[in-house]
């Protein structure tokens, strides 16, 4: 199946979402249904954590508009900019249908309360991984010359004791930072990144997925089997490094992974230091 569309799915914690389908867009609330044709419609705006779809009108009316809230502020922007760019163009001069009267609604029984509105910014999550690869590289260093010191101060067996010592320490250190970090972007980018759905293709000899970023350019994302199409959130800054959108579930494990492996790194460590020490008169 092709990979087409960078346009990213728009959704909050309420349970709404709105999308790109073709020449529609699907406003999916919990409570209805509104599939609004591209024809339809004049103008989208990005307002922060907000967008609205607003509907064409014939001069002197007042026009629909439609809005999900409490959305990425940089998804937000990302689907405004894309979806006003594929709008079918327009003969000038020529009098404005009733978007309205073009609109589908399907009730979904359930009614369901306005959500508030909020300001939004892209932020950028961090450092991340770069930053454990420097400061594993810098510990590292002085662990050699901690490692070094008590060598020659008391008998190279010692050093080398306290090198092994503290180098298993500092790569479980390292793990438990790097599956905390990896909780951290699980929570993070389907919140405030941009989600758009990756489809399964084959790539260099194994079956991936694959998504479109905002410019269109494709990029591989890893992730277990759950069929023809998943949803990925990547960063608009770095968006060739996206995560699966899978809950809430999954960060918490590997935050609680992360801690629990933390805080095996932490007597190893100690115990590193420790066996050290005596070689700087303590």
């Amino acid at each position: 199946m092709s990979i087409t569309s960078p346009i990213p799915v728009l959704q909050n914690n309420e349970g709404s979402e709105l999308r790109s389908e073709g020449e529609e867009l699907l406003l999916r609330h919990p409570y209805e249904e509104v599939r609004i044709p591209l024809a339809a419609i004049a103008r989208i705006r990005a307002e922060g954590r907000r967008v609205a779809v607003e509907l064409t009108a014939p001069a002197g009316n007042e026009p629909t508009v439609y809005r999900i809230a409490d959305v990425s502020g940089a998804a937000a922007t990302v689907f405004a900019d894309t979806v006003n760019g594929s709008l079918p163009a327009r003969t000038e001069g020529a009098e404005a249908v009733d978007g309205s009267a073009l609109v589908i609604t399907r009730d979904l029984r359930n009614p369901g309360e306005e959500v508030e509105e909020e300001e939004d910014e892209a932020r950028d999550p961090g450092p991340g991984l770069t930053f454990a690869k420097w400061a594993g590289i810098v510990i590292g260093i002085a662990l050699l010359a901690f490692s070094g010191a008590v060598g020659i101060e008391i008998h190279v067996s010692r050093g080398i004791a306290t090198l092994l010592l503290g180098g298993l320490g500092l790569a479980i250190a390292l793990a438990a930072y790097a599956m905390m970090w990896t909780a951290w972007e699980n929570w993070y980018l389907p919140r405030y990144g941009v989600t758009v759905e990756a489809r399964q293709v084959f790539l260099e000899g194994r079956t991936t997925y694959a998504y479109a970023d905002s410019s269109g350019k494709l990029h591989a994302v890893s992730s277990s089997p759950a069929g023809d199409v998943i949803r990925v959130a990547y960063h608009p800054r770095r968006p060739d490094s996206a995560v699966r959108c899978m809950g809430w579930g999954q960060p918490v494990k590997e935050l609680i992974g992360g801690v629990v492996i933390l805080a095996i790194a932490a007597p190893v460590l100690y115990g590193a230091i420790q066996l050290g020490l005596p070689a700087f008169g303590r």
